[in-house]
């Protein structure tokens, strides 16, 4: 958690110190992420932020945290509730709402996403340790939800479906993230739907294989 005194900062320079975080560890994860680089970027000096967070983890936690609810805030996802015929169309209208809410602020999902590609050095610490458990329990929930209903294939292990999805989506952040500002912003969502597509194609059960 942050210290007080960050919460007595203006809303504006918070707001500027959680974006500048957000960019470095959308784009580089928490290992490849540069303290230095979030620091510059966002005006303060080293010493100076730890008046602010206590380290480099509290920073991230405080950032997933502070862009995961302003996510959860603009977007309708009843896990639940789903059954297999509604399954995949509301994931599908999911990514359309982050999508189309991510258009001025892109890096939310990606810093929001990084968690499940904490290092296992990264989660030893207590901080990322529960928090990468809590994301991964999510990321779980989606997998056996499916399941249950028939929308996802069981004839693989879910741990490993898991770990197919976080591959699969990480190699996504980075490729979108780089291509950002060089493609026209209709033909990003337009990749992000058809690569959603080539995702379900993987994950939904095959009606041919042998009971």
């Amino acid at each position: 958690m942050p210290r007080p005194r960050f919460d007595k900062l203006s809303p504006e320079r918070r707001e500027q110190m959680m974006e500048a975080a957000a960019r470095e560890f959308a784009q580089h994860g928490y290992d490849g992420a540069s303290l230095n680089h979030i620091l510059q970027a966002a005006g303060v000096s080293k010493g100076a932020a730890y008046y602010y967070f206590d380290d480099k983890a509290d920073l991230f936690v405080t950032v997933v945290g502070h862009y995961a609810e302003h996510l959860a805030e603009h977007t309708d996802y009843d896990l639940a509730h789903l059954d297999a015929k509604r399954f995949w169309p509301a994931l599908e209208e999911l990514y359309r709402q982050g999508i189309d809410h991510l258009d001025e602020n892109p890096w939310m999902l990606g810093v929001a996403k990084s968690v499940w590609r904490l290092s296992k050095e990264a989660r030893g610490q207590r901080k990322l340790a529960d928090l990468f458990g809590a994301s991964r329990q999510l990321l779980e929930g989606f997998v056996e939800r499916g399941q249950k209903v028939g929308a996802i294939r069981r004839d693989l292990p879910t741990d490993l479906l898991v770990s197919l999805i976080v591959g699969l989506d990480a190699a996504w952040d980075q490729w979108f993230l780089e291509n950002l500002e060089r493609r026209p912003a209709r033909e990003m969502k337009e990749i992000t739907y058809k690569l959603l597509g080539a995702a379900r194609r993987l994950l939904e059960p095959d009606k041919g294989a042998r009971k």
